[in-house]
Formats: structure tokens, C-alpha cells, sequence
């Protein structure tokens, strides 16, 4: 069975370009276009990664990130952020959080090692 991720990003040439990389390598991707989009896919759909943009209207990627950290329910889906203020995220906070991120424009080959690494040691 094909490990579920959710790519959550506003820009929609970005959705489409990471829905099809990660759909090659066999993961089944699904999308949200904000933060709010993204909890209510998280809720319906319980994905085992989470692929998320860091800008976004609505609710932003940090909102996301602290309503997953501090759910019972949904506190240990790894997260993958993508970011370009790389400088912005706190390598220690992130190891606390278990919250990793990728630089803007991502490299495709960059972000599949980064969720293989994370999803063979959950």
C-alpha cells in the first residue's frame, strides 16, 4: 500500500508539479490550496506526510504546523516544510517539533530523500 501525502501549497503550478514527482515514485498524493484546506484534508484523509508551504493565506504553514504538534490525534504526521526563509526555522525547534523543511524552488530529487529518509524510520 502506497504511503498517502498531502501537499499543501497556494500556488497551483507548485501543487501540480510536487502531486506529479511524488505520484512517480508511488506515493498517493492529495492536495490542499491553504492551511485551512489542509486541516480539513488531514482530518478526512490522514495522510502519513505532510508536504506544506510555508506562506499561504488563510491559515499559514506555522498555524498548520502548531494545531498538528499540539493534537493528540495528529501530532506525530511528519512534516515536511517548504520555505524559501530557510534561516527562519530553528534546527532545534524543528528536531523538538520532528518538522523538516526544503528550500524554494525545490529540487524534486532533494524533497523524495528527504520523505524516503522520514517515512522508512517512522
Amino acid at each position: 500500500m502506497a504511503h498517502k501525502i498531502l501537499v499543501v501549497d497556494d500556488d497551483p503550478v507548485d501543487v501540480r508539479l510536487l502531486q506529479a514527482v511524488l505520484s512517480i515514485e508511488g506515493y498517493d498524493v492529495i492536495t490542499a490550496i491553504d492551511g485551512k484546506d489542509a486541516l480539513d484534508k488531514i482530518r478526512s484523509e490522514n495522510p502519513d506526510l505532510v508536504v506544506l508551504d510555508i506562506m499561504m493565506p488563510e491559515i499559514n504553514g506555522y498555524d498548520v504546523c502548531y494545531e498538528l504538534r499540539f493534537n493528540d490525534e495528529f501530532q506525530k504526521i511528519p512534516i515536511v516544510i517548504l520555505t524559501l526563509r530557510e534561516q527562519e526555522i530553528d534546527d532545534e525547534i524543528g528536531k523538538r517539533l520532528e518538522i523538516d523543511y526544503v528550500s524554494k524552488p525545490v529540487d524534486p530529487r532533494i524533497l523524495i530523500e528527504k520523505i524516503q529518509q522520514i517515512l522508512s524510520s517512522k
